[in-house]
């Protein structure tokens, strides 16, 4: 469409005014050079800047100058400054636009204009006038100083109006006779008045809100008085001249045109076009009577007042009585005039008559605004009485407009008065009745009528619905009873309306017989209509109930016409009562559309489905009664066809049934998309959903069918909406869900079934051998798959195939490729739509989101997903290379190669914590992966080859913006992993950014040379550069040498080449950040991050001394001192360093500095607080291994060490660099390198600190071997404190790798190798000292035997031939040792265990110089060995200061070996009480078993005292005393200790406080009742269990619970609450154990070692917290549970030691507690079953059992289960071995709902067995079955990482067996029946000391292949089958 050149420069200058309006600034017009005032000089006309303003203006202007043409120019400009009058932003601008506009004002009406094209349709008047008056009093509105200049305004273009209508001339009915130029002269100025006056007031209606109330009131009489009677009629004459005038005169010709034109627009031009605009003036102004501004439209006005709730405020609105008398006497007069019929508003056509009407309406809500603010003064009466008489006029209610202002008025007016509406309801329904309205008119006088009735009373209500009611059963004509669907009268809802069943009409019933049918189903219509909108009004269950029966039963007793009407309206009342009422009218639809069905009536099955379509729109999705009709739907589409009653059916019946859904399924599913439905029963709608699909196939319905075709739209909406249907819940079952559905079946055997190959065989014709072989049910699978992601893929998604492929049969039988061939067939009509390019949904952003969703796939862990999804994207790119130049395809692709990359390295630095889920938050992707590291490193390589291939494909297509996007990858990237900011695909972003597209014919063309690659890489980088300059533009001043300034002196300087504020203020900003730092208040580091970067940027450019800006620089991220800050602070050290090498000395001296007082104040990693304990030394606990707990502490260790480290990397790096730069910086390393080795003996011990430590080592060796200008003597004494550092090191116990880092040990090796190596480079400086030599072979020997204990941990199960460092290479060295530090001479002795010689070597030193040695505990266990010897009664005297050791060493200082010296038994108490009660806590049993050597009383002492601190390590103490006081279970035999046991348990209770005393008391009377119910059980033993469980609840609900008391088994926890249904007897000959549960409530959390200033420096800490656990117990009586109590703990002390190292394994060591002489309390595994159980669930073997519960060997529950077993099996079987656990039957094995096995029932271990016959000759458990978990193979990589955690778990045990041993020892005397006099020997020798490293891995992986290849164990387990019925 072209443009002329007047439209085009019109258009221009609407735009730059409205821009210049609303860009104007203030200043901008200084000088009146503003745009708006350039635009009004443009236009010229009346301004004058010397003229007053305002209607001033109009008055100095020339007389007769609107008679002067205005051209076509200026009429532009003066429009285009009216348009842009709303947007002025200026006051100033506002002033000057009004002063310009407001003189042409008044003239509007009679401005003579220039003849114009653009006039062509309507004269330019009508529009000059509005946009003028419009603009006028915009500007004024909008500023307020203006309004008065406006009103002055207005008020003389209305005088100058009314002048013009008194001019007018009055024409006669003769005025046909008048000559042309007497019609041109006397006619036409009237007919432009008229236009000019239509604009005018259609303006002043806009804004009349703006006028106050008084003043308003007057604006509409003046206006009013411009419609005088004279003018009125003068106007109809004249208008009535020109369309009869015949003469050739130009501008009659133009009015005659324009007349029309406004007749076509409904607007015909005359007295009446004038009324209406009057009468919109006055109602704006009724309306604010009622609402304020903004106004809205009427129909909106009306909607607000009918639904408003109160009506009127009557308090808050105040209206002025004169001001409504004025406008209720206005309208009054306008419908006084409309009803006299006057002469000059006598309608000729429907237009004008349609024009009267509206001026009606308008009065009618004019007068009602009134009313609604006074009835007094606005009659409601006389208003009532307009509307019955308009009610009653056929013609005026066949308006709609007019019709729905007079119903709502009457709705309205009801609420008002009680008596209006008890009127109303009388009337109304007459009126409908009478049939005197159109459909829509007749619909909302229901709606009005169930408004009014709304708050009326019960009985008029049911009243008016029965007197409604009974007019449709008169309306039907004799003929219609028993004709039709319902001829038997009616359809009968379910259930009874009693509260409304006797109910009769209380009222007179409205009747009226009509003779035409059509007109009677119109009325019966709207009755039905009135009906239900009654109802639903009413909002009442049972009203709506009675209403649907009303209605239903006259279904059949009207014409059939009726009856559908009957139908479809009563779809609301499915909404009005609920859920129960929706239900019940589905099921009438149901049944109507069954019959129609039948019967093929297409009336009643239209009526079904529309009004089940209108059911569909109404519901929302965030509704409860979205699920009742969508699973009402998807039910009777799953229940359509073939059923177990049911053979056979019409199957083109059930076709038409079903397509009868698809309508009302697709409106409801696709309505309300902005909302989520919230189902209660989401698996049972999924479950439908999926059924419906297979029955729709089943029924015929394949892509092919013509069912489809018909109804494709509906389908397709369908299919958007549906899941895949894949069984999510089966995906992972091995059992297929397509054999177990009954829908799929449904046909099978009928004809259907081949139907079923044929549709799919025509699909898929390349798979018809495939089709041939498959069942039934595999075809209508597949033909359902193909149909819905068909369906699908016209939609937009061509992903849904892929979920298909995770069915069992697809991934394992011919499924598989016809599946293939369905993703085939899918993408094709995908790329159909895409490359015809005719719909939004299939443009390259969307193919870009798909194509994201793809590479998912192609990274997903089931194989034939991700050949589906390889086959797709291969398809998609090459057909639409575009789609990977979108952002969210290309990003997606980078970040799965990240991820990917990410999830093989988790393998090394975390192998046995597998994690499974991978996502990406800035590509919005997430991966699924499986276990297998092998399969992840294949799927990797495949899926970088392949998106080599594609993103080389978009670059040859389009390869600056794939280019642009790779560079806008690269730019958004922050360090998020340990390993900085290595990703790849960040690496693979830079790789494809450097190829040389293959369509670039220049680059291609280029000769290739030998070996140098040619590519783009330097472009790319260019490219970059520039993109991280524009967008990370500095904001500070630049120079440039090219622009300079010159002074009056002569002197020039660089110009800034930007305004910028003075460094001052980064320096300033800086300190405040440092100041509020050292404050420490947290500052976040986002803000720190900008500070420091806008300080470096200063610094980078400056030549000046900025030593502050320096200071703290550097300072700051020293303060802060964590891994970010000093990453962020040495990636801008060195690049100031670099861009102004003038200060890197200073930079350097700062470094040096804060280095030096991370020193001094013990930050970081010389934080010697945050200490690796022995784990004897801190609290055991029974509980379940933590894996998070281990994972936190080692997130602790590395927070506090990391930036060491990283500086530490940084030093080295730049020392290498710049050590030849100036002797300055070599001293300034010397300096720090000094101070730091002398502090190394107390940094952090923790293992992770191994590499921190080694790396300033090396640092140090590194700065002695190449630092230049040192003078020896400090070369010497760095050397010495180098070696001093080094050796620092091996005075702590030797540590192994902590955690599962398998890349952190290899690094640390790595180290110690290059610190090796430098050491020896270091040779040749000597010292004065001859043991230097010594000091740095015994290093260098240490650090190999270091390396080699970290190769066996790194590789446990690979056997290594090289030399290992012994014993006798390091014995020479002990002197030098011990001189340097005798801690590293006593860690030697464990080193190297069995070493007779060097344990007597270091044992004399220790004799010789006992003083040197008291800072060490585990010198004592050197001294002193397992018994006291005669050689060191000299040496005891040292025991008064010696440190203490760990508890459980100290309990066996009381022990007779120790001959109770006094020496030693005061030690012994010293080291106890230097510990807290919660270590000592665990070693109750150990120290009650002292007592029997307690001679001097020390041991009794020590626990009465501590009891004073702890109630609960009392009550500990006194049940532990009960339990060992006899040696019997009957407690008939007493311990020979029982006379000492007693006696301290009553000094124990006799020293408690009162307040102890009563706690006591109140727990073990608590105790005492609860075992006590063992007894009550006695006489019910031979009873059934059911008796024996009614008495134990009975004896439960008498027990009462006491404030604070617990069960001993589990003391940190209080009970809350007993379950006293719980109660469940136990299985016992003899006996009478029980089981109950309880509520516990316990605490969690602890602050970490070291945490407060890890706290400091941004480390999560984790607070205490309350949570409470419902935990049940067995409670036995004539059992002895103190082995298991042993074995428990034993269990709890490895699991201290795994935790230890970080060893991922899990134990659980549950509680068991002895209370007395075989009593004791079992806590009870949580969710846990045993082996036993599952076999008589019929369970064949472990591994089906985890197939079962988890899913297939593919799927994640099964490798997350599979994950647990095998770390639970681990720790489970070394430990079994150690401690030789024996009766391994399938009873005494739990397996917990994680997949955790778990051991239980310690009866037999150490030295017996099960009848004294060792059966069990296997080291530990290890059956076929747990193999088949574990991978079903030795070479498998589960079970290989079950050998490295034994190997892993036995090595770690290894160097504790000393404090192990104490545990056993002192409970030899117990009477335990475990204990033989060997047993301690051969305890230690199970743990083969006398093996290195690698010879005890290798024993361990024998101890592994030993039990797997065991004969014994399934001998043994097939014993207990006989002899016992357990199942194995």
């Amino acid at each position: 469409m072209g443009f002329t050149r007047n439209e085009t420069r019109r258009d221009a200058l609407n735009k730059l005014a409205t821009l210049s309006a609303r860009t104007a600034q203030p200043g901008d017009d200084a000088g009146g050079n503003g745009d708006i005032d350039r635009l009004c000089r443009m236009h010229g006309g009346y301004k004058d800047s010397t003229s007053n303003k305002g209607a001033n203006n109009a008055a100095k202007k020339a007389p007769g100058m609107s008679a002067l043409p205005m051209s076509n120019r200026e009429l532009e400009v003066l429009v285009a400054l009216c348009k842009a009058a709303p947007a002025v932003r200026l006051t100033t601008d506002a002033a000057l636009l009004l002063d310009q506009l407001s003189p042409y004002m008044p003239e509007a009406h009679k401005q003579t204009l220039k003849h114009s094209a653009l006039h062509l349709h309507l004269p330019p008047w009508e529009a000059l006038s509005y946009d003028l008056t419009s603009a006028v009093l915009a500007v004024s509105t909008n500023h307020p100083s203006l309004w008065p200049q406006a009103v002055s305004c207005v008020e003389a273009t209305i005088d100058e109006l009314s002048n013009s209508v008194q001019k007018s001339i009055w024409l006669r009915s003769q005025g046909e006779g008048l000559d042309t130029p007497d019609i041109a002269q006397h006619c036409l100025p009237p007919i432009q008045l008229c236009a000019s006056l239509l604009g005018f007031m259609r303006a002043l209606a806009n804004c009349v809100h703006n006028w106050p109330a008084d003043q308003r009131v007057s604006l509409l009489h003046r206006v009013r008085s411009l419609l005088s009677e004279k003018f009125m009629v003068s106007l109809e004459g004249s208008l009535s001249a020109i369309r009869n005038a015949s003469t050739g005169n130009r501008a009659v010709r133009e009015w005659r045109r324009w007349t029309r034109h406004y007749a076509t627009q409904s607007r015909p031009l005359g007295a009446m076009l004038l009324q209406q605009a009057f009468m919109r003036i006055v109602e704006q102004s009724a309306f604010l009577l009622v609402s304020g501004p903004p106004l809205m439209p009427h129909s909106d006005m009306l909607d607000m007042l009918l639904s408003r709730e109160p009506l009127m405020d009557k308090a808050s609105a105040v209206c002025d009585s004169e001001v409504l008398e004025s406008l209720a006497e206005l309208v009054a007069d306008e419908m006084n005039l409309l009803e006299a019929d006057a002469d000059y508003l006598q309608v000729s056509s429907a237009w004008q008559q349609r024009l009267a009407l509206d001026v009606r309406a308008m009065s009618l809500r004019s007068f009602l605004c009134c009313t609604l603010a006074n009835e007094t003064i606005a009659d409601d009466e006389l208003l009532l009485a307009w509307l019955e008489s308009t009610t009653a006029d056929r013609v005026q209610m066949s308006d709609d407009v007019l019709a729905q202002t007079v119903l709502k008025c009457m709705a309205i007016l009801g609420r008002t008065s009680p008596a209006i509406a008890a009127n109303l309801t009388r009337s109304l329904p007459r009126l409908i009745v009478a049939g005197k309205m159109t459909a829509n008119t007749a619909n909302l006088a229901g709606l009005c009528l169930g408004h009014i009735l709304k708050d009326q009373s019960q009985d008029i209500v049911i009243s008016t619905l029965y007197s409604l009611g009974n007019v449709l059963s008169t309306n039907a004509g004799s003929e219609v009873g028993g004709t039709g669907l319902f001829a038997n009268g009616g359809v009968m809802l379910d259930g009874a309306l009693a509260p409304y069943s006797s109910q009769n009409a209380l009222g007179s019933t409205v009747s009226l017989v009509i003779s035409d049918e059509e007109e009677s189903a119109t009325v019966s219509g709207s009755i039905v209509q009135a009906i239900v909108s009654i109802a639903v009004a009413r909002n009442d269950a049972q009203l709506t109930a009675l209403v649907i029966s009303m209605l239903v039963q006259k279904i059949g007793r009207t014409s059939q016409a009726v009856d559908a009407r009957i139908i479809k309206d009563i779809a609301p009342l499915g909404l009005a009562g609920g859920a129960n009422e929706l239900r019940a009218l589905l099921r009438l639809y149901n049944r109507v559309a069954s019959d129609a069905t039948m019967k093929h009536d297409e009336t009643f099955i239209n009526a079904v489905t529309e009004a089940r379509v209108r059911l569909a729109s109404w519901i929302r999705k965030d509704s409860p009664l979205y699920e009742v009709y969508l699973t009402h739907l998807l039910s009777l589409c799953v229940g359509s066809g073939d059923t177990a009653s049911e053979r056979t059916m019409d199957t083109s019946l059930t076709s038409q049934t079903i397509a009868q859904l698809f309508r009302p399924m697709a409106v409801l599913v696709s309505s309300d998309p902005a909302s989520t439905p919230n189902f209660e029963d989401a698996e049972e709608v999924a479950a439908l959903s999926r059924n419906s699909w297979f029955n729709l196939v089943a029924q015929g319905f394949t892509i092919t069918s013509a069912g489809v075709k018909e109804h494709a739209n509906d389908l397709q909406t369908l299919a958007q909406f549906t899941l895949p249907l894949v069984d999510e819940d089966r995906v992972e079952v091995p059992e297929s869900g397509i054999d177990l559905n009954a829908i799929m079946r449904r046909g099978a055997g009928s004809h259907r079934n081949p139907e079923q190959k044929d549709a799919l065989a025509s699909a898929l014709p390349q798979c018809a051998a495939d089709i041939r072989s498959l069942s039934h049910q595999d075809c209508v699978f597949l033909n359902a798959a193909l149909l819905v992601s068909t369906l699908r893929a016209r939609t937009g998604d061509c992903t849904t195939v892929l979920p298909y492929f995770m069915e069992s049969k697809v991934k394992t039988s011919a499924m598989g490729s016809c599946m293939l061939a369905v993703n085939a067939r899918t993408l094709d009509s995908y790329l159909d739509r895409v490359l015809s390019g005719k719909q939004q949904q299939f443009a390259a952003p969307q193919v870009a989101l798909q194509l994201a969703t793809i590479f998912e796939g192609c990274c997903h862990r089931v194989p034939k997903v991700q050949h589906a999804a390889v086959s797709s994207a291969d398809r998609i790119v090459d057909a639409i290379p575009s789609a990977l130049c979108q952002r969210a395809s290309l990003f997606a692709l980078l970040e799965l190669l990240t991820l990917m990359w990410k999830s093989c390295l988790d393998a090394e630095t975390d192998e046995y914590d597998w994690k499974s889920t991978y996502s990406s938050e800035k590509a919005k992707v997430t991966i699924q992966l499986s276990d297998d590291v092998n399969y992840r490193q294949i799927t990797l390589a495949n899926f970088h080859r392949r998106a080599k291939l594609w993103v080389s494909r978009a670059i040859d297509a389009a390869p600056l913006d794939v280019k642009g996007l790779l560079q806008a990858y690269l730019e958004d990237y922050e360090d998020d992993g340990a390993y900085g900011h290595i990703a790849l695909g960040r690496s693979f972003a830079v790789d494809m950014g450097s190829m040389i597209p293959s369509t670039d014919q220049r680059l291609v063309s280029l000769d290739r040379h030998r070996e140098v690659g040619i590519n783009t890489a330097s472009d790319f980088i260019a490219q970059y550069t520039t993109r991280q300059q524009y967008r990370q533009a500095e904001s500070f001043p630049s120079t440039d040498s090219e622009w300079t300034f010159a002074e009056h002196d002569g002197s020039t300087h660089a110009a800034l080449l930007m305004d910028s504020s003075s460094p001052s203020d980064e320096a300033s900003a800086l300190q405040a950040l440092a100041a509020r730092l050292r404050s420490r208040e947290i500052v976040p580091f986002a803000e720190l991050r900008d500070t420091l970067r806008n300080a470096a940027a200063v610094l980078s450019g400056s030549v000046d001394d900025r030593s502050v800006l320096i200071h703290d620089l550097v300072g700051v991220p020293f303060a802060v001192f964590t891994k970010q800050s000093i990453s962020l602070g040495i990636s801008l050290w060195l690049g100031l360093i670099k861009e102004n090498p003038a200060l890197e000395t200073r930079i350097l001296a700062e470094i040096a500095a804060g280095w030096e007082a991370t020193v001094r104040l013990r930050k970081g990693f010389f934080y010697d607080a945050f200490q690796h304990l022995d784990p004897f030394y801190v609290k055991e606990e029974f509980a379940p291994s933590q894996w998070a707990a281990i994972s936190k502490r080692q997130q602790l260790a590395h927070n506090l060490i990391a930036p060491h480290l990283r500086l530490t990397q940084w030093l080295l790096s730049h020392f290498n660099a710049s050590r030849l730069t100036s002797p300055s910086i070599g001293r300034a390393y010397l300096r720090v390198m000094r101070i730091t080795m002398f502090a190394m003996k107390h940094a952090v011990t923790q293992p992770l600190a191994r590499e921190v430590h080694f790396h300033i080592i090396l640092l140090a060796l590194t700065v002695l071997r190449y630092a230049t200008g040192i003078e020896v003597a400090a070369q010497r004494r760095l050397k010495d404190a180098i070696l001093s550092a080094a050796l620092a090191w091996f005075a702590a116990p030797p540590r192994w790798s902590f955690g599962s880092n398998r890349l952190h040990v290899k690094a640390e090796i790595r180290l110690l190798g290059d610190v090796t190596a430098l050491l020896q480079a270091n040779s040749t400086i000597t010292t004065r000292s001859s043991s230097t030599n010594s000091r740095q072979q015994l290093l260098l020997h240490l650090i190999q035997h270091e390396i080699g204990r970290l190769l066996v941990w790194n590789s446990p199960l690979m056997s290594n031939s090289s030399a290992a460092t012994t014993d006798a290479t390091l014995i020479p060295y002990l002197g030098v040792t011990w001189q340097e530090d005798p801690s590293i001479a006593v860690q030697l002795t464990t080193r190297f265990p069995m070493s007779d010689r060097m344990h007597q070597a270091v044992r004399l030193l220790i004799a010789r110089e006992p003083e040197k040695a008291i800072h060490e505990p585990a010198a004592l266990g050197v001294l002193f060995g397992q018994t006291l010897p005669s050689d060191i009664q000299s040496q005891l005297k040292y025991m008064l200061y010696w440190a203490p050791i760990n508890p459980m060493a100290a309990v066996t200082y009381f022990m007779p070996a120790y001959l109770n010296h006094p020496l030693i038994v005061q030690y012994a108490m010293r080291a106890l009480e230097a510990h807290a009660v919660d270590v000592t806590f665990f070693y109750v049993p150990q120290i009650v078993q002292t007592l029997r050597y307690d001679a001097l009383g020390y041991v009794e002492r020590y626990i009465v005292e501590t009891a004073k601190f702890s109630q609960l390590f009392a009550h500990q103490i006194i049940w532990n005393i009960k339990a060992n006081a006899y040696k019997d279970e009957d407690s008939q035999e007493p311990d020979p200790a029982k006379p000492i046991f007693d006696k301290v348990m009553d000094a124990l209770i006799n020293s408690f406080s009162p307040e102890d005393r009563r706690f006591y008391e109140r727990e073990f009377d608590f105790f005492g009742k609860v075992t006590g119910i063992s007894g009550t059980l006695k006489p019910f033993i031979k009873s059934p269990k059911p008796e024996k469980k009614a008495k134990i609840e009975e004896e439960l609900r008498k027990i009462q619970l006491d404030v604070g008391v617990y069960l001993p088994s589990n003391p940190d926890g209080v009970l809350v609450g007993i379950d006293r249904k719980s109660g469940k007897p136990l299985q016992s000959h003899a006996k009478a154990p029980y089981m109950a549960t309880f509520r516990i409530r316990k605490d969690e959390g602890e602050v970490e070692p070291g945490a407060n200033q890890v706290a400091l420096q941004g480390a999560e800490i984790t607070k205490r917290k309350s949570y409470e656990v419902w935990q049940s117990a067995i409670f036995k009586v004539g059992d002895d549970c103190r082995q298991d109590v042993l074995a428990l703990q034993l269990i709890a002390c490895f699991r201290g030691i795994f935790n230890n190292v970080g060893l991922d394994v899990y134990v659980f060591p549950y509680r068991v507690t002895a209370t007395a002489p075989g009593c004791g309390v079992i806590d009870v595994l949580p969710n846990s079953i045993s082996r036993d159980m599952l076999g008589r669930e019929a369970v064949n073997g472990l591994y089906e059992y985890f197939v079962g519960k988890y899913g297939s060997e593919d799927s994640i529950r099964f490798q997350q289960a599979r994950s647990n077993f095998i770390k639970s099996m681990a720790a489970y079987s070394i430990i079994s071995y150690l401690l030789q656990f024996k009766d391994r039957h399938n009873g005494n094995i739990m397996v917990d709902d994680a997949g955790h096995i778990l051991h239980i029932d310690f009866g037999f271990c150490f030295d017996i067995a099960p009848g004294g016959v060792k059966f069990e000759r296997a080291p530990f458990k290890l059956s076929q079955e747990m193999v088949a978990v574990m991978g079903g193979s030795t070479q498998s990589q589960p079970f290989k990482a079950f050998e490295e955690l034994c190997v892993k778990a036995f090595l770690a045990s290894r160097q504790y067996v000393e404090q192990l041993s104490h545990v056993i020892q002192t409970m030899l005397d117990s009477g335990l029946p475990c204990f033989k006099p060997t047993t301690i020997q051969h305890f230690k020798e199970r743990f083969v000391l006398e093996k290195s490293d690698r010879e005890a891995a290798d024993f361990a992986r024998k101890l592994v292949h030993w039990s797997e290849r065991s004969y014994s164990t399934g001998v043994y387990d097939y014993f207990q089958l006989l002899t016992n019925g357990i199942p194995y």
